[in-house]
């Protein structure tokens, strides 16, 4: 049914022919305005040809309306907001005609325009641009999907795709920062992947997807879903106590085919994010992450300065030796350790629940009195050094060799002073003594067949010994279990938020334009809505909520995440921020 046709079998009168409030639409507009979009969308948009339509701050800041107002990115919605339920004031500033809502030819034009002005965007943004309403051939779809698959772990094929679709999450972020309602968060992430389906069937053998890129996303519960992933941070804590002191705002977006490039896109967005705040601290992630290549997740991400929270498959769980010491579960163990405590990393690992976990803490704890202590933080060439669990001058166990060993004369050490008499009545003094630590069972073995870290106090071992299993918090205990479940329920309650009754990111018929590109930015949108009423929750819960103080009327001390700090561009405010705003820069309102 056509829009004009539509609109007269509505009833009057309608909820559609009621005005936004201005200051909605000035919050809209100085959110799209100031990101930085369409600075970078005029300069892609320069070099075509033909006459420039609708600019693009008009489809944006409809797109943002519908989903603030109506709870969908369709295109007509945003044209019906921006064509009917707009002021007079806020139509001059767009350069919009009036269009009488039964006039069929002029509702038609306008819709066209409208139409038109969101397929330029979609355009200049795609790398692989075709006809979306026919399915093609597989063996001619393969030409256009090869520019998607091609991606490789340092490539991303649409960049400006990824930094405008950032850009639109990141803007209400920018608002929490530089109104300090970041200050209190301490650098903790969570990164997960989620569903993003589209309005599309799967591909056939005689006819593939409208949708090339898209594949099936693999749910926890085992859901199947036709799509895209969309790749989420969002800002949470390990420690309880600065719980509810900040916003839990999703700190970056990447829309991807499933399954495909999960690691290189929770670091390109980690990078982004350390250059708004930089700040490094926890990261957590589900074992899907476990299971990435470390080469292109674990050690970008720990060169960027964070320390990984992952759990651990049971076929992860497997013994590395490393000069006699046992690597397993991303701790170094004493080459004798029982096979009580090997057995309990297995079974820490098999744990489904948080309250299986809770229960093995007692047996992951006495594991702890066999690792091999961190003696030398790593050198130049990334080598490390660990010392027997019965070295020092206060060993964790009772070794037979390590007391042969010190008696060596280059292991000699002085005597020991005559130990004073223990008061049993100090929970220290007595685990302290000798008698109240585990005792090493050993074979009998000559000096010269035994381990090498136990004819020695310390052993060099590389920083990526089992790359994928090293963490900052020792895997299965108390701290790490506390920051897991922590920064896993933040990442899950954001999911439950964006796919809830008013973000509806998993509504496909809420989003039904066609092609990656357009999922990307409408995806980006809901998330940039998503943010924002985060942000309006947590003001309102403490009751400093005003609407028009948190505008992005001004945002230049915010850092651009997307410009690298040496990166000028001459300008007294922030690169790819204008603080003059449009030619026709909006009244203050209000």
């Amino acid at each position: 049914m056509h829009h004009a046709e539509r609109l007269r079998r509505r009833p009057a009168p309608s909820p559609f022919h009621t005005k936004i409030a201005d200051a909605h639409v000035r919050l809209a507009y100085d959110l799209v305005r100031t990101s930085g979009v369409l600075d970078k969308l005029d300069a892609l948009e320069a070099g075509r040809p033909g006459p420039s339509g609708l600019p693009a701050k008009v489809v944006l800041t409809g797109l943002f309306l519908a989903a603030r107002e109506r709870r969908s990115t369709n295109i007509d919605d945003a044209w019906e907001i921006m064509t009917f339920r707009l002021g007079s004031t806020w139509r001059d500033v767009f350069d919009l005609e009036v269009v009488d809502p039964l006039d069929l030819k002029a509702t038609h034009a306008s819709a066209q325009r409208f139409y038109r002005a969101w397929d330029r965007i979609t355009t200049v943004l795609d790398p692989a641009r075709h006809d979306r309403r026919v399915r093609l051939l597989p063996a001619e779809a393969g030409r256009f999907k090869a520019v998607w698959d091609t991606a490789s772990d340092d490539h991303d094929p649409a960049p400006c795709l990824s930094e405008i679709a950032n850009r639109l999450v990141l803007a209400p972020v920018r608002i929490a920062v530089q109104r300090g309602l970041m200050d209190n968060w301490q650098g903790d992430l969570s990164v997960d992947g989620t569903s993003v389906p589209v309005w599309a069937r799967e591909g056939t053998r005689r006819h593939a997807s409208l949708e090339l890129s898209a594949g099936i996303h693999v749910s926890g519960d085992g859901t199947e879903t036709f799509g895209y992933s969309a790749t989420l941070l969002v800002a949470g804590h390990a420690d309880p106590a600065v719980a509810g002191t900040y916003p839990q705002l999703c700190m970056g977006m990447a829309v991807h085919t499933p399954s495909k490039q999960i690691g290189p896109q929770a670091v390109r967005l980690l990078a982004v994010t350390k250059r708004m705040l930089p700040r490094t601290g926890y990261l957590a992630g589900d074992r899907a992450y476990t299971h990435a290549r470390a080469e292109t997740f674990h050690q970008p991400v720990r060169a960027l300065g964070w320390d990984l929270v992952l759990d651990y498959r049971t076929d992860m769980i497997r013994k590395v030796p490393w000069h006699g010491a046992t690597a397993l579960g991303g701790d170094l163990l004493c080459p004798h350790a029982p096979q009580r405590v090997l057995n309990t990393y297995h079974l820490m690992a098999a744990a489904r629940t948080s309250k299986d976990r809770e229960e093995l803490l007692p047996r992951m704890e006495e594991a702890d009195p066999f690792v091999l202590p961190l003696k030398q933080r790593a050198n130049v060439k990334g080598v490390e050094r660990r010392q027997c669990p019965a070295a020092g001058t206060s060993p964790r166990v009772q070794c037979p060799w390590a007391a042969e060993r010190d008696q060596r004369p280059r292991h000699r050490r002085r005597a020991d002073p005559p130990r004073p008499l223990i008061d049993l009545d100090d929970q220290r003094s007595r685990r302290a003594h000798p008698a109240a630590k585990p005792t090493i069972r050993v074979p009998n073995k000559p000096m010269h067949q035994r381990p090498d870290i136990c004819q020695q106090t310390t052993i060099g071992v590389p920083v990526d010994l089992t790359p994928k299993l090293r963490q900052g918090m020792p895997w299965g205990r108390a701290p790490w279990q506390r920051a897991f479940r922590s920064l896993r329920s933040h990442v899950e309650g954001l999911n439950g938020r964006a796919k809830n009754v008013d973000s509806f990111l998993d509504k496909r018929e809420l989003r039904q334009s066609r092609g990656r590109v357009a999922q990307t930015l409408l995806s980006a949108i809901q998330l940039m809505v998503e943010n924002l009423r985060t942000i309006e929750v947590y003001l309102r819960e403490r009751r400093l909520w005003v609407e028009d103080s948190y505008t992005l009327a001004d945002i230049t001390d915010t850092p651009d995440p997307h410009v690298p700090p040496n990166v000028t561009d001459g300008s007294p405010t922030t690169p790819g921020i204008s603080r003059e705003g449009p030619e026709t820069d909006p009244p203050r309102l209000g």
